[in-house]
């Protein structure tokens, strides 16, 4: 039996850092400017992170997750934000395109999942075939319903009918009552009215 405990934090990482390498190759401003048009360095700069983001993945998978995924993590959703709000003088006054939301998206996506692997929020996937049902025999009740039912055994003193009898007597309480328990209401006397 093997037992693969997959982060979902790391998979968000993984998946992110994927997204981000493609959108690199997307135009990320007008008319038609990619990552690697518009960057001087930045564009390899979040590259390599997705690079480095991916590698440690991949390390986290055979063991426990680098130290400085997160950083890396971190840098590239930094990177990404700050090209939408300022962009690069070659794309100055130009739309943003889908290149720059999804790298945007992507890099969000690696931050949120390093946060989630710092929660340690895992799924455990069980690599295994699956257990067979132990059959059980079913009982079949309708043959005694068809036979009479037994007789309770003789009891001295008072009983009912069917399956129930009374409780044996108890002897008497003799403690002093509880005030802390319900004690039962007497019936108030009548007062005779005024007058008659």
């Amino acid at each position: 039996m093997r037992h693969q405990k997959l982060d979902v934090g790391t998979v968000l990482v993984g998946l992110g850092a994927l997204g981000l390498l493609v959108s690199l190759f997307l135009n990320w401003y007008s008319p038609s400017l990619t990552a690697f048009d518009a960057f001087e360095f930045l564009d390899w700069t979040m590259a390599a992170c997705a690079v480095l983001a991916l590698v440690g993945v991949g390390m986290s998978l055979s063991g426990s997750p680098p130290v400085w995924l997160p950083y890396v993590a971190y840098l590239a959703f930094f990177v990404a934000a700050s090209q939408l709000v300022d962009p690069p003088p070659a794309a100055h006054g130009a739309t943003r395109q889908v290149g720059a939301w999804l790298g945007l998206g992507c890099a969000l996506a690696m931050a949120v999942g390093m946060a989630l692997a710092a929660a340690s929020i895992a799924i455990t996937v069980d690599v295994r075939g699956r257990e067979r049902r132990r059959r059980v025999a079913a009982v079949d009740r309708r043959d005694t319903a068809d036979a009479p039912p037994e007789s309770p055994p003789a009891q001295s003193g008072p009983s009912r009918t069917g399956l129930f009898t009374d409780p044996p007597p108890s002897a008497p309480d003799t403690a002093e009552p509880d005030p802390e328990r319900t004690q039962p209401m007497s019936a108030l006397e009548r007062e005779e009215a005024p007058g008659t």
